[in-house]
Formats: structure tokens, C-alpha cells, sequence
């Protein structure tokens, strides 16, 4: 229920419209997040229910709300910037995953606004991200804000993090155009101590788009730069950067208001069974299951939810005995490789989805259905367990388990799968038709994946790579 200042303001002004930016509007939410700081939780929730409404609303919540953040930061203290900051980072990296740039570019503007206060969480977000795909080089760009501050524990980290990115791009753990943002950070900071490590990755990276990134990165650390650099967006009026964006994203949905933008139903499926994943980690539910249960129940959630509706044909609302049976005793005792550990809290963690699911209006009458997957929790463990059980991928990934390959090392996967499709061709098998190859699955948590997320995922599900192997750190095939 909206307070008093909340009931005053413009929300209709927010709603999606071909005319101008309502900048009177946005600098009246602006002002009263400063008087008012529950308007900002009704701002972050409308621009939650406008983003998971696509592609059914087409709206500009998801822009305007942002900019909203942006125009107040001057005048809110650290606690509240912060309080944002980490609010928009984990929308940028949730935009990043959707291919969404000019969300990106007007989030990662709304996020420096905020200054170095959100640095802590800036690094917390990038060591979840992958190289080179989602929003990485906005995060890391984000660095540039330890300029500003004074305080020598943020600067520290931030000085540690980039030189231990740069020093992974010099061994050739991490591609050496994924790090150029870090170089220009150690940079502005006068890092002097780096100055060896960034010749010799200007050296490496003659051959690369991005020498002239660590050209220059070179020479304002040595004080060697003729002119003034570009100011980041954040440094900018707001509507300096954010007015040309909001355009280009009028200009998409005019020339794109007949298209039709109905997703599949598998990744729609999908797409709503990581959200109410998402949800149901965040919710007091989840945060009552024990430590090692906790950690497992993202991955568990939401395959169970995934599988429901893509193996038994039920939506979250139609959810019954039938479904989790199909699911708990035979889908995932198939598909998923993972240690015994992970299957001893499948249970668990399904009751606890149940409650909350109920809790959300989303099933009703749970307690009977909780019970009923509770009795299973051994079953679902022999199941799990038992060859006989397995699938052939799972079959194969446990076979190179024994043979001593390391599940957390993709390349080594790899070659295990080059030598067994060499043994098909120069052994007894010669001639095994091409559909018995194996195909390797990436779906290795801490490492790099070489597969786009939005490309199709190496493990033949015909999935989205970040829809399916890339969105777990577990194996699912």
C-alpha cells in the first residue's frame, strides 16, 4: 500500500509512450526518494514487474527507473547509494544475460552514479561472471569509480582484483582482450607497481583489437597522455547519456511494434523457473535450510521446477505427485551428475520450495504433497546412485569420473572425449554411426566457458547454452 508521497506521484508517466521523456516526472520520483526512502522499493519493484513481464508489456520502466536512481544519488548518503547500487548491479548482470545492451549501458550509468561505495559489490557481482559475455567489461569498467575515493580497504581491493585478472590475462588463463578495462584502472590509479605487467600485455596484445587499450593504459600511467580522456557516462548530466538511449530504444520498439515476441514454450519454461528460483533463494524459506543444503538449492530448485514442465508438462501452479515423481525418481536420477551429497538434498530442499511455492499463492495445500517427497528422500538417492538408472551422457561423465578425469577441468573432459571418439574410429567400433559420438557438455562452474551463453549449449539439448550447462554448477544431461 502506497504512503501518502508515494500516492502523489506520476506513475502513469511511467507506463510506455511514443512522445518525450517525462523528465519532470522522473526529477518529481527523484525528489521524493530523497524525502521518502520507501518510494525507492516501489521503484525497484516496478521495474522487477516490468521486466519479467516481457515480451507480453513493452514498457520503459526498465530505463526510466535507473535514471530515477541516478538524478537522487547526489543526495543520499552512502548507506542508501549503496542499498541501490547493489540493487541495479544485480539488474545489469541480469541484463547482461539477456543480451539487453541499452539496459546495460543506462544501468551501468545509474550504478557509477552511485560512486566507489559500491565497489565491494562490484567485485562481489564480477567473480560471478563469465569472461567476455554478459555485462563483464561494464562491471569491470566500474572499477574506474576507485578514483574517487579516499578509502584505502576499497582502493586496495580493487587494486588486487585488477592485477589478479591482468596477471591470469599474462599466464593465459583468461583472454587478454577480457582484461584491457583492469589495465586502464591500475592506470588512472597510478599503480606504478603494474607498470611491467602492462608492457609486457601491450607486447601480447599487438595482434588484438584491444593494443590500443593497453597502449594507452601505458601511457597515463606514465604520465605520458597529451590529452584528457572521455568522461565516463556516470561523470555526465543524466540526461546527457541517458537521452540518446532512451531514443534508440523508441526507434527498436516502433520499428518492432507488429513483431510477435511470444517465446517457445521450453524457454519459457525456463525462463520463469530461474526467476521463481531466483525468488525462492532470496526468501526467508531457503535461508532456514542448512548451510550445505543452501548451497545446493539454487541448482536443485530449479531444475525441478525446469523439469516439471519440460519432461511431465506442468506449469509451477500444476505441480502434484505425479509431476515430482516423474521428476525426483527418474528425471534427475538420469540426467544430473553430481556427488551423493547433492541428491541427499534434493528432498529437503523440494519441501522447502513446496512451502514457499504455497506461501506465494502459486500451489495451495502443500503440507500432504511435502510429506509425500519426504519419504522419497532415500529413493531418490539409490535412484541417483544405480547405473542402471543413468542415462547415456550421465553413463559416460561418471565413466570418466572413475577413470580419474577431473569433472572441473573442461579441457580435460575434452580430450577424455577426443580419445573415446578416436578409440570409435580406430578400434572395434569403427564405423559407430556419428549420432553415438559424445558430444562434450561445459557446464563447469569457476571456469571460462568457450561457448557463448546465447549460443546453442555443446551438450546437444538444443537449448541456449545459458539456459541450460552454463546456468548451473552442476551437470545436467
Amino acid at each position: 500500500m502506497m504512503n501518502d508521497i508515494e500516492s502523489q506521484l506520476p506513475w502513469e508517466s511511467l507506463k510506455h509512450t511514443d512522445g518525450d521523456i517525462p523528465w519532470l516526472a522522473l526529477e518529481e520520483f527523484a525528489n521524493s526518494l530523497t524525502i521518502d526512502w520507501s518510494v525507492s522499493q516501489t521503484l525497484m519493484k516496478v521495474y522487477e514487474d516490468a521486466w519479467n513481464a516481457w515480451p507480453d508489456y513493452k514498457g520503459y520502466e526498465d530505463l526510466y527507473i535507473p535514471a530515477i536512481f541516478a538524478l537522487a544519488a547526489s543526495n543520499l548518503n552512502d548507506e542508501k547509494r549503496s542499498e541501490i547500487g547493489k540493487f541495479l548491479l544485480e539488474k545489469l548482470s541480469q541484463a547482461g544475460q539477456d543480451n539487453a545492451d541499452i539496459s546495460m549501458e543506462v544501468l551501468m550509468a545509474a550504478c557509477g552514479s552511485m560512486g566507489p561505495v559500491i565497489l565491494p559489490d562490484v567485485l562481489d557481482i564480477i567473480r560471478k561472471e563469465p569472461n567476455q559475455n554478459g555485462a563483464w567489461f561494464q562491471l569491470w569498467g566500474l572499477t574506474e569509480l576507485a578514483v574517487k575515493t579516499e578509502d584505502s580497504i576499497i582502493r586496495s581491493s580493487v587494486i588486487q582484483a585488477c592485477t589478479e585478472l591482468l596477471q591470469q590475462a599474462d599466464s593465459g588463463h583468461v583472454e587478454i582482450d577480457d582484461a584491457f578495462c583492469a589495465a586502464q584502472t591500475l592506470a588512472l590509479l597510478k599503480h606504478t607497481s603494474s607498470r611491467k605487467l602492462l608492457k609486457r600485455l601491450e607486447k601480447k596484445a599487438e595482434d588484438s583489437f584491444f593494443y590500443g587499450d593497453y597502449e594507452e593504459a601505458l601511457l597515463i600511467l606514465e604520465n605520458r597522455l597529451d590529452y584528457s580522456l572521455t568522461p565516463n557516462m556516470w561523470e555526465q548530466p543524466v540526461k546527457e547519456w541517458f537521452e540518446p538511449r532512451w531514443k534508440m530504444a523508441r526507434k527498436w520498439y516502433q520499428e518492432h511494434k507488429e513483431d510477435d515476441f511470444e517465446e517457445d514454450d521450453v524457454e519459457a519454461g525456463s525462463r520463469r523457473a530461474a526467476l521463481l528460483a531466483e525468488r525462492f533463494i532470496e526468501s526467508e524459506y531457503a535461508h532456514k535450510l542448512a548451510d550445505d543444503i543452501f548451497d545446493d538449492a539454487g541448482f536443485i530448485s530449479h531444475n525441478v521446477l525446469e523439469y516439471a514442465w519440460t519432461y511431465a508438462g506442468s506449469s509451477p501452479e500444476e505441480i502434484d505427485e505425479h509431476t515430482l515423481e516423474e521428476v525426483l525418481l527418474d528425471v534427475f536420477p538420469r540426467k544430473v551428475t553430481a556427488e551423493r551429497e547433492l541428491f541427499e538434498n534434493v528432498a529437503p530442499v523440494t519441501e522447502t520450495l513446496l512451502k514457499w511455492l504455497e506461501s506465494e499463492g502459486i500451489l495451495t495445500d502443500t503440507k500432504a504433497l511435502a510429506e509425500t517427497v519426504h519419504g522419497w528422500a532415500d529413493i531418490i538417492v539409490a535412484n541417483a546412485m544405480n547405473p542402471q538408472n543413468w542415462g547415456m551422457g550421465k553413463s559416460f561423465m561418471m565413466q570418466a569420473k572413475a577413470d580419474g578425469v577431473d569433472m572441473g577441468d573442461q579441457e580435460a573432459i575434452q580430450r577424455y572425449i577426443a580419445k573415446y571418439n578416436s578409440r570409435l574410429d580406430g578400434g572395434n567400433l569403427t564405423g559407430t554411426p556419428d549420432s553415438f559420438r559424445i558430444t562434450p557438455p561445459i557446464p563447469i562452474v569457476n571456469i571460462s566457458p568457450k561457448t557463448g551463453r546465447n549460443e546453442p549449449c555443446p551438450c546437444g539439448s538444443g537449448k541456449k547454452y545459458k539456459k541450460c550447462c552454463g546456468g548451473t554448477n552442476k551437470i545436467n544431461l
